[in-house]
């Protein structure tokens, strides 16, 4: 079956996407991008807050269209124009693919190809609250989910390319009373 991206061009107005690093960041409330067309070329998202239960906080940064960027420890929504839902002939749909940061890889954590543009964030949010809780725990058991490359951090275009199935192995941090 073959899988044709709605792209009408136009992104919503949630959608403010900086160009380059030089631009402002602002948190976006990500319940606000429902219902919204994302970019034609998808846009990054940051996530820096997501609640677990239903129309909580959910909140992400923008990632720069130019050269796109992420630490260790961070958890990233990939949004751009879907196939069109089969439940819903006529309405436009939403690829998201959420990725983790880990040990200089970019791990998926889970992807829908067809959501409806006006759920697509509610449904989203238990694969975040997941990741970044999960990110949390290896993190406070004494794993190193940061890079060592590139000033610690991730090229995120390059990386998605190269995304690796499965978790990396992470080395355990040493703290300086050297235990």
């Amino acid at each position: 079956m073959t899988v044709t991206p709605d792209d009408n061009g136009t992104a919503g107005p949630g959608y403010a996407v900086p160009d380059d690093d030089g631009a402002p960041a602002e948190d976006v409330d990500v319940l606000s991008l429902a219902g919204q067309h994302p970019p034609a070329q998808g846009a990054w998202l940051w996530v820096t807050t997501a609640e677990g239960r239903h129309a909580g906080e959910f909140t992400g940064l923008f990632l720069p269209r130019g050269n796109p960027r992420a630490a260790g420890g961070d958890v990233l929504l990939h949004i751009a124009p879907g196939a069109r839902d089969q439940q819903r002939p006529g309405e436009p749909g939403v690829l998201v693919r959420v990725r983790a940061v880990a040990a200089g890889s970019l791990i998926q954590v889970a992807a829908w190809d067809r959501l409806g543009l006006d759920c697509w964030p509610e449904i989203v949010r238990p694969a975040v609250a997941f990741a970044m809780g999960a990110l949390k725990e290896l993190q406070e058991h004494g794993a190193d989910v940061g890079s060592h490359h590139h000033g610690g951090m991730v090229e995120v275009k390059s990386a998605a390319e190269a995304a690796v199935a499965g978790f990396p192995s992470l080395p355990a941090r040493v703290n300086a009373a050297g235990g």
